[in-house]
């Protein structure tokens, strides 16, 4: 991982103050040796904000709820499981894309987009632009926990439905 420093000076009322901070700065990592696993190829862009896998007969929310355009801009938003449900509904009664059906998905589903080859975030970027490498919700619960993947290495694991994580949405082609 490499890291930035920042460090100023900043003269606030006669008085000198030292700010410093520390931001890490990923790169997304990608072994070409290794088969694509969710290469471009595989999705349909259809310029609403949404791509359809041909492989998994689904169509995505190309950006995180909280982004929005074509560049997937602003700022991602972190939410609990329960409040991640009310944004799957409400992006269906409002028919995003002019679409229903809107919902979260599946742990098989969320980790079909898993891009093998990469880490940091573990998805193809060309298709969902500025991914965090960070947990994104899915449907699969059992009380008091849900499931998630984390992007970072596109691994499942399951966590309290309190904690914040990041939401995708997706329906089926149908």
């Amino acid at each position: 991982m490499k890291m930035t420093k920042k460090a100023f000076l900043r003269a606030w009322g006669g008085s000198i103050l030292f700010f410093c901070s520390a931001y890490p700065v990923m790169a997304q990592e990608c072994l070409t040796s290794l088969h694509a696993a969710a290469a471009s190829q595989r999705f349909i862009e259809h310029r609403d904000g949404t791509v359809t896998d041909t492989q998994t007969g689904l169509i995505w929310k190309q950006c995180l709820e909280g982004q929005e355009g074509r560049g997937c801009y602003g700022k991602a938003s972190r939410m609990t499981w329960e409040f991640a449900m009310q944004q799957a509904q409400v992006a269906d009664t409002t028919r995003f894309a002019g679409q229903r059906g809107w919902r979260l998905p599946t742990v098989k589903e969320l980790s079909s987009i898993v891009e093998r080859q990469c880490q940091n975030p573990a998805v193809n970027l060309s298709i969902f632009p500025l991914m965090p490498a960070q947990s994104v919700w899915t449907s699969n619960q059992s009380d008091p926990n849900a499931w998630s993947v984390d992007f970072s290495k596109g691994q499942p694991f399951q966590s309290f439905k309190a904690g914040g994580k990041y939401v995708r949405l997706v329906r089926d082609v149908r």
